[in-house]
């Protein structure tokens, strides 16, 4: 049995997406079904250097605009699953650093997602579609090279591309569905590593045999991909008119800061460290391709809007007019202004809005640009609703979705070596101020050693909670964080309470005034304790019943 492989025009280049495989709900069918008219063989996709090029881009096509299913007879929609909005989106809204403010997010924002819950079906079905697709292109790569149809070198640094999104598709599908590394040392139950292609009645069998495993082993898994990766990927690719390449494309750049991020996540600081020296101030070389990752200047400079290819940025997903997620999933629609252009607005949705907690919270100082460079009043339809800039294109949905980006590398570096202690805190400290420095006034500014210890960590959470917002970073932060408990927002580890805007709480500008008399309302949604089955996602029901191996969360 075949899996046959759709081909059709997407986004700035023409792609061959594989068939999707939804977890394994879907993949009975798929294995068996007759190749539609518009369809071409898989060993035809990998019988020349073109199509295998097509193919490659197909799965990051897949990455971009996997189809959301609503789950109610209506059809399927695309709305960025998993990576070209809904991971920014939805790990956002899982914090308290947003507000709800039009019940598209309700169920995630008030964690009350069940497995049935839309939301959790479609992140579980395309990731592991984005995973499959990978694995099906790592099997035809290496029988291309195989064959001489394209040289070893080449494969190798497309199986680089292919694994560092496996590694980045199986690590979302852990901070949502697992316990954090730091409970157990990764000793919890973990998700399927699925690192075979699923496209034959005898791969399907072999995925279905497959349990949870550990956390711990998903680690050794992600982290193996990542040194493949590392040790085969470019350093820089395209130029002139594919110059933002060197974004939207795995590079070993990407490679090196998404281990230093998992090895954050382990809490292995000294291996955190390792990674970012390779990063901060140095050249990144890979045979005679190289670049050297930097700050912008100003918070507004590290994102011009649309196309965002900053020095700031190392991997994004490619967003375009052509390919993009619709208004209820584009970026600037879920995050931007829903006022007109001319009324100061982006014509965006504002779906969700900066919360007051973070906007007033004590270390987000009054003059800190970030307030007014990335940040306005809605001034559309979330009347009372401060919003984020960071996304400027609701007409086109041309925003690239920022999946890593060398702020979070060097607040990474700092977190690492603050907790490290001792000399490494004053290198932690530098780090710290490289980034807040370029946005607080002079007087805000933390002098050389007036910040040691706790202290010191724990002003680089805040800091990372400010830089962060809106990228879909603190779901990452809140689950790795309460597993070790002691920088956890919640005593105990656990979701913070929430302010909710589509509940009627924001009504007031003043709520967001910085020194303001007017007090923000009390948040209207509950705190869940880490203790609780809320605070990780449900297993879909469609894969428990379709797979008897894989063990339910518990509580649902």
């Amino acid at each position: 049995m075949k899996q046959f492989i759709n081909s059709f025009p997407k986004s700035r280049f023409a792609v061959l997406a594989f068939t999707a495989t939804l977890g394994l709900s879907a993949c009975d069918k798929e294995v068996t079904d007759l190749a539609p008219q518009n369809s071409i063989t898989e060993q035809s996709a990998f019988s020349d250097p073109a199509r295998i090029a097509l193919a490659v881009t197909g799965v990051y096509n897949a990455a971009q605009s996997g189809y959301y299913d609503p789950l109610n007879g209506t059809g399927l929609a695309v709305r960025g699953y998993p990576f070209g909005a809904a991971a920014s989106s939805l790990d956002d809204a899982r914090g308290e650093d947003i507000s709800d403010m039009a019940g598209f997010y309700g169920l995630v924002f008030a964690n009350t997602i069940n497995p049935s819950s839309p939301n959790v079906v479609n992140m579980w079905s395309n990731l592991y579609s984005v995973i499959n697709q990978a694995n099906v292109t790592i099997d035809g790569l290496r029988k291309a090279a195989a064959s001489g149809v394209i040289t070893a070198a080449v494969a190798a640094d497309y199986e680089g591309e292919m694994r560092f999104l496996r590694a980045l598709a199986h690590h979302e599908l852990l901070i949502h569905f697992s316990r954090p590394y730091s409970d157990g040392k990764g000793s919890q139950v973990g998700v399927p590593y699925r690192d075979v292609p699923v496209n034959t009645i005898a791969g399907l069998e072999l995925a279905k045999a497959q349990g949870r495993g550990t956390v711990a082993e998903d680690y050794t898994k992600m982290l193996a991909d990542l040194d493949y990766a590392e040790a085969n990927l470019l350093a820089n690719r395209g130029s002139g008119t594919t110059a933002y390449y060197r974004v939207t494309r795995a590079t070993k750049g990407a490679a090196i800061a998404l281990k230093q991020r998992l090895r954050l996540h382990q809490g292995e600081w000294a291996e955190a460290v390792k990674e970012g020296d390779k990063l901060i101030g140095k050249t990144v070389t890979s045979g005679t391709t190289s670049f050297t990752y930097a700050l912008a200047a100003t918070p507004r400079a590290a994102f011009p809007g649309g196309a965002n290819v900053t020095a700031e940025n190392i991997f994004s997903i490619e967003n375009s007019s052509d390919d993009n997620p619709g208004v209820n999933g584009a970026l600037a629609n879920v995050f931007g202004s829903s006022a007109t252009i001319p009324n100061g607005g982006i014509n965006g949705r504002a779906l969700l809005a900066i919360s007051p907690i973070l906007y007033n919270a004590p270390f987000f100082t009054c003059a800190d640009t970030r307030r007014t460079e990335l940040m306005q009043q809605d001034k559309g339809l979330r009347v009372a609703a401060y919003v984020s800039k960071k996304y400027t294109d609701a007409t086109n949905s041309t925003d690239f979705a920022p999946i890593i980006r060398y702020a979070e590398v060097v607040l990474n570096q700092a977190e690492a070596l603050a907790r490290l202690g001792g000399a490494n805190e004053v290198q932690a400290l530098t780090y710290l101020n490289s980034i807040r420095n370029r946005a607080v006034a002079t007087a805000d500014r933390y002098a050389p050693g007036s910040l040691t210890g706790n202290a010191l960590i724990q002003a680089i959470l805040n800091e990372r909670r400010i830089e962060l917002v809106a990228e879909g970073f603190r779901w990452d932060d809140i689950h790795r964080l309460s597993g070790e408990k002691t920088f956890s927002t919640v005593p105990g580890g656990g979701i913070p309470a929430k302010i909710d805007g589509n509940g009627g709480q924001l009504t007031k500008y003043d709520f967001y005034t910085c020194g303001s008399t007017t007090a923000a309302p009390a948040p209207a949604i509950s705190a869940v304790p880490y203790s609780s089955p809320l605070f990780l996602w449900p297993i879909p029901a469609s894969e428990l019943v379709t797979n008897p191996n894989i063990t339910p969360n518990p509580g649902y």
